[in-house]
């Protein structure tokens, strides 16, 4: 793992496969995001849950310093926590940075209009220019709200690049569109992409 300065941002970014009633796991997950949004260093989140795999959620929680989530992991309160949502997932968890992020306007909660990029890289300066572009495009298109591209710290050649419209609609005329499919194949030329579309749950700031 590298660059782990203690006063740096980090995203812990995690994927649950629920495996029993989602809407018992989505009343813990609130509970979860309550308490983090109180935490010293915390910035905001995001909780995915995709349209093909309706038992999966993809939450993105972002901190302004690597050192208000650790401090957080080791407090009893959130460890309880882990251990209630514990038995109802299965977890894939990373920790990752942002390398280019751009913030519009919010995705209508309940849509399906987040798109999910998975990406192992061959080459990240031109994989990072090409996600650039795609954001570019995107952003000609019309209701764009916006994307992040993480570079994970664990795995280093791997990206998960996250954009959303404002609603359903338009997200669904920028993917049919001539000009995204060329973007998106232009960034498929610099790595190995899998594309999820997602229904935006929850995107919560911080309480100052």
């Amino acid at each position: 793992m590298h660059d782990r300065d203690p006063n740096g941002p980090i995203t812990v970014v995690n994927r649950f496969e629920v495996k029993g009633d989602t809407a018992t796991f989505e009343r813990e997950l609130r509970r979860h995001h309550t308490f983090l949004r109180q935490r010293p260093g915390f910035d905001f989140l995001v909780t995915v849950r995709l349209v093909d795999r309706p038992r999966t959620y993809v939450h993105f929680g972002h901190w302004r310093r690597l050192s208000g989530f650790l401090d957080t992991a080791h407090d009893d309160a959130f460890v309880a926590q882990v251990q209630r949502l514990g038995p109802l997932v299965d977890t894939e968890a990373d920790q990752a940075r942002s390398v280019d992020r751009a913030l519009r306007a919010n995705a209508a909660v309940g849509d399906p209009a987040v798109v999910l990029l998975s990406c192992r890289v061959r080459d990240h300066s031109a994989f990072e220019k090409a996600y650039l572009a795609l954001g570019e495009t995107s952003g000609r298109l019309g209701g764009f709200g916006g994307s992040d591209l993480l570079r994970s710290m664990v795995r280093p050649l791997s990206y998960t690049g996250v954009q959303w419209w404002r609603d359903a609609g338009h997200c669904e005329r920028a993917l049919a569109s001539d000009a995204y499919r060329a973007a998106l194949a232009e960034l498929s030329a610099h790595a190995v992409i899998t594309t999820e579309r997602g229904h935006h749950l929850a995107y919560e700031r911080a309480v100052d």
